[in-house]
């Protein structure tokens, strides 16, 4: 046990200054805020909102939407039926044309498969 190496005079030391590391956190958080502000303040080109959903019978579910495009574009609706047990039993893809309106207030029939206890908006989007 007479003999102890000195680890740096055999590997040699780091030639970074203490900054280095600390420097690289803070650019890469500046880069994540400033990529998080731009998703953030994106305007979304169509924007759906479920206005309300009646329990017509128990193969139909009646669903009503809002439909909200600032652009007069196409867009595709999705929704759909929930069972009591969370289950989907029934979904209609609606296909909205292009309008000069901004908001569009549709409505559509989901046919079910069992008694349904809810209509649930899943998606809109701008079809291409």
């Amino acid at each position: 046990m007479d003999h102890v190496t000195d680890l740096s005079s055999r590997y040699g030391t780091s030639k970074r200054p203490r900054w280095f590391w600390p420097a690289v956190a803070a650019v890469g958080i500046t880069l994540g805020v400033a990529f998080a502000a731009w998703v953030g303040f994106q305007k979304d080109p169509v924007t759906g909102r479920l206005w309300g959903y009646d329990v017509v019978d128990d193969h139909t579910v009646s669903i009503t939407l809002d439909v909200i495009r600032p652009d007069p574009v196409a867009a595709r609706c999705t929704v759909y039926a929930q069972a009591e047990d969370h289950s989907i039993v029934g979904e209609k893809t609606i296909n909205l044309p292009a309008t000069d309106k901004e908001k569009v207030r549709v409505t559509a029939d989901i046919e079910t498969e069992r008694a349904a206890v809810n209509g649930v908006l899943r998606t809109c989007v701008v079809v291409d």
